[in-house]
C-alpha cells in the first residue's frame, strides 16, 4: 500500500512539474521547430494518422522524435501519459526521456523498450505467465541450461547438436511468432538443419514445455505471450490501446514481427503510429529483427505519411561519400527506400586506407597514429574508437596499445587473456610447465567434462597439502588420489587420461624436441586431444557470426608460435595481463581511454576519430555471414566517424588451415579509393 501510495504522489509530481513547465515556456510550434531542417520541421509537425520517417545515420532522428512528443503535448495540449513512445534498448529510451524533459520540461509519457511494455502487460493483466520468473533472475533459470537438458541426455539425447544454432533458430521463430508445429517453423528448419530438420522443431516444442514447467519467462517470450494475449483477447486489447492516443516507435529498422504485431493491436484504433528509423542501420538479423516492417509498413498502412532525413549533421563529407559509395549497392528485400545521405558539415573530413602484412602490423600502425595524433595535441585519447568485426580481432589491439602505454577499455567484454577460451587452453600449459596453481587445475581438470566434479576436485586439494610450499606437481598429486582414495572407474579412466596430457606436455618441455617442445605445438596439441573444439560447440554453439570462441582459440595458437618456449609465452603474458590491470586501476588517466568495441556495440554513437580494422573478406564481411546485413555493418561502421575515418585491411590472416592471403573487403572495393599503398593513403582534408 505504501509502495503504491509512492507512486501516486510521484506520478502526481511529475503531472504538476509538466504543467508547470507548460505554462513558463511559449506554447508555439517555433519553439519545437527553431533551429530545424524542412525535413525536420516535417516530421514534427506530424499530427494525425499513420507515418513512417526513412532518417539516414547522423539526420537528428532523435531530436527529431522528442521535438515531437513535447510539441504534442505542449501545443497540441496532448495529455503525456496518452503518448505512447518505445525504442530498442533501456539506455535509448532513458536518453529519450532525460532528453524530453530536460529540453522542453515535459514527462510523463510512457518511454520505453517493447519488452517492459510487453512485461507490464502480462502482470497487470495476470496472465499465466506474470507470476513465472525471469530467465537469469536466479538458480535454474537460464534458457541455455534449459536448452541443453532438452538436447542432451535429460531430453532428446541429440548427439552433435549445435547448441548456438537450435538457439538461433528458437529466437527466429519466436521473433517471427512461429510455433513449434507451424509450417513456417517447419520450413526454416529444413533451410537451416536440412535432413534434421525434425529434430530442430522437436527441439523448440520440448524447449518451450521445459520452460512452462519449470515457469521460466525468457526475454522472446515477453513479446510472445504479450502478443499472443492481445490477439486473442479482444477486450484486453481494447483496453491497452484506450490507453494512448499516439503510439510512436524509435529504432524501428530493428523491429522483428512480434514487435510489428504489437504495435499494430494497440495503435489500429487511433491510427496515430509513427515509426521511425534506418534500413540501413538493421544490423542485428540474428536476433531475428528485419529492416522490411520499416521498409513495407505503407502496405499495412496504406495512408501512412512518408517524410525522409537525409541530411547528416555527423560527419565531414568525405566520409559520407565513402560511406555512400558502400550503401548504395545495398537493397531490403528488393524495395526502394532512400540510402544517400547529404553531407551539412562544412567541413571535408578524411577518409584513408591501411595496407599491412598482418593482424598484428595493422594493429601497430592503428597504434601508432593514436599516440602520434594526441602527442602533437591534435586529439585526446576519448577521440579516438577502434572497430572491429569479431572479438578475437581485439588481442593484437590490447597487445599494440599496452606496448605504447595507452589506456584503453574494451566496450562490452573482457580482455583477450581473460576470455575462458583462452584461460582454459593456458591453465593446461601453466601446469604442464609446472607453474599450475589452483585455479589452474580447477579449470582443466574438468574441461572439456571428464565427470570429475567438485569433490573430486576437492580430494585433489586436500592430497596437494601434503605438498607443502615446495610446489606442487598436479599430475602426481592426481595419479596419488586415483590411486588412494576412493573414486569412481569413469572418473579414474577420465583423471588418467588428464594425467597423461599433462606428462606429455611436460615430457616435451623437459626433453623433447624443439618443435615439440614449442608453445604453439603444445596447445595445439591439447586442442586436439580433448577435441576441445567439439567441447565449444557443445557448450555454446558452433563457430558464427556472433560466437567467435573458436577464433579465439586460433588466435591464442597463433599468438603462441611467436615465442620458442612455453616460460617465455607465460612470461609475456603474465607480464600483458598484469599491464592491463595496472592500467584499469591507475587513477591518473583522468578518463582519458580509447575505446574498443565491436561494430554491434558501436551503434548509435560516435566519435571524432573512427579506426575500422580487419576490412578483409572473411572478416568484415564475416564468413558466415549475410551479404546484406554485412554491408550494412560497413556502413554503421563507417557512418561513426566525425572528422576521421581510418579503413584498413591485411595482405594475410589465420584461418583454420594456417596462414593464407587475404583478400580486401569487398566494401573497400565499392568505396573507389586507392588499395594497395602499403600504409595510409589519405583522401580528403580538413
Amino acid at each position: 500500500m505504501r509502495k503504491r501510495s509512492e507512486a501516486v504522489a510521484k506520478k502526481s509530481a511529475t503531472k504538476s512539474a509538466t504543467k508547470s513547465a507548460q505554462q513558463k515556456m511559449p506554447v508555439t510550434a517555433e519553439t519545437f521547430t527553431a533551429g530545424l531542417n524542412p525535413e525536420q520541421v516535417a516530421v514534427v509537425m506530424h499530427d494525425d494518422g499513420p507515418a513512417r520517417v526513412f532518417a539516414l545515420a547522423g539526420s537528428g532522428k532523435t531530436e527529431s522524435f522528442a521535438r515531437r512528443v513535447a510539441r504534442l503535448v505542449a501545443v497540441r495540449g496532448v495529455d503525456p501519459e496518452r503518448i505512447l513512445a518505445v525504442t530498442f534498448s533501456k539506455k535509448g529510451a532513458d536518453e529519450m526521456q532525460t532528453r524530453i524533459a530536460k529540453k522542453f520540461g515535459v514527462a510523463g509519457a510512457r518511454i520505453g523498450t517493447w519488452h517492459s511494455l510487453c512485461l507490464q502487460i502480462l502482470r497487470e493483466d495476470k496472465t499465466e505467465q506474470a507470476t513465472w520468473s525471469i530467465q537469469d533472475s536466479g538458480p535454474g533459470t537460464s534458457p541455455k541450461i534449459v536448452l541443453k537438458d532438452v538436447l542432451g541426455w535429460k531430453g532428446m539425447d541429440w548427439k552433435g547438436a549445435d547448441l548456438a544454432a537450435v538457439e538461433s533458430f528458437i529466437g527466429r521463430c519466436k521473433a517471427n511468432l512461429y510455433t513449434p508445429d507451424s509450417p513456417e517453423a517447419a520450413d526454416l528448419a529444413k533451410r537451416a538443419f536440412g535432413w534434421q530438420a525434425g529434430q530442430a522443431t522437436r527441439a523448440f516444442r520440448l524447449y518451450n514445455e521445459a520452460l512452462r514447467d519449470r515457469m521460466i519467462l525468457t526475454f522472446d517470450d515477453f513479446l510472445v505471450f504479450a502478443a499472443e494475449h492481445l490477439s486473442a483477447d479482444e477486450n484486453a486489447r481494447r483496453s491497452w490501446a484506450s490507453r494512448w492516443d499516439y503510439v510512436m516507435q524509435d529504432e524501428a529498422q530493428d523491429a522483428n514481427r512480434a514487435q510489428a504485431r504489437i504495435g499494430t493491436l494497440l495503435a489500429q484504433d487511433h491510427r496515430n503510429y509513427m515509426v521511425i528509423g534506418d534500413c540501413y542501420q538493421a544490423i542485428y538479423g540474428f536476433r531475428g529483427s528485419s529492416p522490411e516492417y520499416l521498409a513495407q509498413f505503407d502496405r499495412e498502412w496504406p495512408d501512412a505519411r512518408t517524410y525522409v532525413l537525409p541530411r547528416n549533421y555527423r560527419s565531414g563529407r568525405t566520409i559520407i561519400a565513402a560511406a555512400n559509395a558502400v550503401v548504395a549497392l545495398a537493397t531490403v528485400d528488393g524495395i526502394d527506400v532512400p540510402t544517400q545521405m547529404i553531407g551539412e558539415r562544412d567541413l571535408d573530413g578524411a577518409v584513408s586506407i591501411t595496407c599491412t602484412e598482418s593482424l598484428d602490423d595493422e594493429a601497430n600502425v592503428v597504434a601508432d597514429a593514436i599516440v602520434s595524433s594526441t602527442r602533437t595535441g591534435e586529439s585526446v585519447l576519448s577521440d579516438h574508437t577502434i572497430l572491429f568485426r569479431t572479438n578475437a580481432q581485439s588481442r593484437a589491439l590490447e597487445e599494440a596499445l599496452l606496448a605504447r602505454r595507452v589506456p584503453y577499455v574494451v566496450v562490452g567484454g573482457v580482455s583477450f587473456y581473460e576470455r575462458k577460451e583462452v584461460r582454459d587452453l593456458l591453465a593446461y600449459l601453466r601446469l604442464a610447465a609446472r607453474r599450475g596453481r589452483v585455479e589452474d587445475i580447477k579449470r582443466s581438470i574438468n574441461t572439456p567434462f571428464r565427470f570429475l566434479g567438485a569433490r573430486f576436485v576437492d580430494k585433489v586439494m586436500a592430497a596437494a597439502e601434503a605438498y607443502g610450499e615446495a610446489g606442487v606437481n598436479w599430475a602426481e598429486v592426481v595419479e596419488d588420489v586415483c590411486e588412494r582414495e576412493r573414486v569412481q572407474s569413469r572418473q579414474r579412466a577420465s583423471a588418467r587420461d588428464w594425467v597423461g596430457l599433462i606428462r606429455y606436455m611436460q615430457g616435451a618441455i623437459d626433453g623433447g624436441s624443439a618443435d615439440e617442445a614449442r608453445p604453439a605445438a603444445l596447445l595445439e596439441h591439447v586442442v586436439s586431444t580433448t577435441r576441445y573444439i567439439d567441447y565449444l560447440n557443445k557448450e555454446e554453439g558452433g563457430e558464427t557470426t556472433e560466437n567467435s570462441g573458436a577464433a579465439n582459440v586460433r588466435e591464442m595458437v597463433r599468438v603462441a608460435e611467436r615465442f620458442a618456449t612455453a616460460a617465455e609465452l607465460l612470461d609475456y603474458i603474465d607480464e600483458t595481463i598484469a599491464s592491463a590491470r595496472r592500467q584499469r586501476e591507475d587513477k591518473q588517466a583522468g578518463g582519458e581511454r580509447v575505446l574498443l568495441m565491436s561494430v554491434h556495440r558501436s551503434k548509435g554513437l560516435e566519435w571524432p576519430r573512427v579506426y575500422v580494422v580487419g576490412m578483409n573478406e572473411m572478416i568484415l564481411p564475416h564468413a558466415k555471414g549475410d551479404d546484406q546485413e554485412e554491408r550494412r555493418l560497413a556502413y554503421v561502421a563507417m557512418t561513426r566517424a566525425r572528422d576521421h575515418l581510418y579503413l584498413s585491411h591485411v595482405r594475410r590472416i589465420a584461418v583454420r588451415a594456417g596462414i593464407r592471403d587475404a583478400e580486401p573487403s569487398r566494401f573497400l572495393l565499392d568505396t573507389g579509393l586507392p588499395l594497395d599503398a602499403p600504409r595510409a593513403v589519405a583522401m580528403g582534408a580538413e
